[in-house]
């Protein structure tokens, strides 16, 4: 077992309260690269008081894991506003620092998540990435499966109370629910199998770039399960695009896939429906990746106020959900606001 070491902070603005239902395991990255960043440089950046507007439970390296708060801390860690990211989960952070070995730093937190699951009675279905909350590319590392560890891995790692770290498997104790027909659009999600979920998979993996359900696997995991792994790739493919990030292929999942949205970040519709999410890249600048990107006066996608280019960008000052598509609120250099896409194929975040 991972050494575990408490330093525990009694109180701090950048929580709801101590009322955590303990629902979740959110597992986080760092993104901090200097050496010397590992568990005890975090945990001591929170006892002095974290110039980040952030907070979380505990922090591990490929040496120790230290605990900061105590688990009923409602934490300023997902982005999600009050929703169950912020409200219900302990969230664990894992350093990434230049001295350290990730691998092993992602072997003792799959140690230290499993503790918190069976302290905290945690099915292993909860434990979550950060991205699934405000669709933040965290964690980095594991998202981009070029570091050594992915996660599914990392789930393997764990265990699954599904019996089921596959593409999917069919094997362990999950009952799989067959569909059958083409996919077309209608919902597909974790524990079904069949033709529908086949064609999921391979335009999944044939999308550029592409998001493979298990890369390296047999057929890279193309096999007409819908498990983790699947799920994962869905996940994945919502954040990069900026579509809502709930794991579930529908509708939104398909038309991506097909060339149905548009070139510029336009979802069409004159009335928005309009959910504050809220992000840690508050600060940051965006800059446009695409030769033209839409901005608009007010949160709606229809009717664009003007265009900035490929090159140009804005300071980023908070993050919504738009007609169900994730939208930035950006100020430009005379302190105007304005409303942009957050879809990655069409901007990104720098800083």
């Amino acid at each position: 077992m991972v050494q575990i070491k408490n330093q525990l902070i009694s109180s701090t603005p950048y929580s709801h309260g101590q009322n955590n239902q303990k629902l979740y395991v959110t597992v986080h990255e760092t993104d901090n690269n200097t050496r010397g960043a590992g568990a005890q440089n975090h945990a001591d950046l929170q006892s002095n008081g974290n110039a980040r507007d952030a907070a979380w439970h505990w922090q591990v390296d490929d040496k120790i894991a230290v605990k900061s708060f105590d688990h009923s801390f409602s934490l300023w860690a997902a982005g999600d506003g009050s929703g169950n990211g912020n409200m219900n989960s302990i969230h664990v952070e894992i350093c990434v620092n230049a001295d350290s070995n990730y691998k092993k730093a992602c072997e003792n937190a799959a140690e230290l998540v499993k503790k918190i699951m069976n302290d905290e009675g945690i099915s292993a279905s909860n434990v979550v990435q950060h991205n699934r909350w405000g669709g933040k590319h965290c964690p980095r590392k594991m998202h981009d499966g070029n570091a050594g560890v992915t996660w599914s891995q990392f789930k393997n790692m764990i265990g699954d109370a599904s019996g089921n770290t596959g593409g999917g498997s069919g094997g362990g104790s999950t009952s799989w629910t067959k569909v059958t027909g083409n996919w077309t659009g209608q919902t597909l999600g974790n524990g079904e199998y069949g033709e529908p979920v086949k064609q999921l998979q391979t335009k999944l993996s044939n999308n550029n770039p592409p998001f493979y359900p298990n890369k390296g696997a047999n057929n890279n995991g193309i096999d007409s399960y819908f498990g983790d792994n699947t799920e994962d790739a869905v996940r994945r493919f919502q954040s990069y695009y900026g579509l809502d990030v709930d794991g579930l292929a529908g509708t939104q999942v398909y038309n991506q896939l097909n060339g149905s949205n548009g070139s510029s970040g336009s979802s069409g519709g004159s009335s928005s429906d309009v959910k504050w999410v809220g992000t840690d890249d508050k600060g940051k600048r965006l800059e446009a990746i695409a030769s033209t990107v839409n901005y608009y006066d007010s949160q709606r996608w229809s009717n664009p106020t003007g265009q900035f280019h490929k090159g140009q960008g804005w300071i980023i000052d908070n993050l919504y959900r738009v007609n169900g598509s994730l939208q930035y609120r950006v100020q430009n250099s005379n302190g105007d606001l304005y409303y942009t896409t957050a879809r990655k194929d069409l901007v990104k975040v720098v800083g």
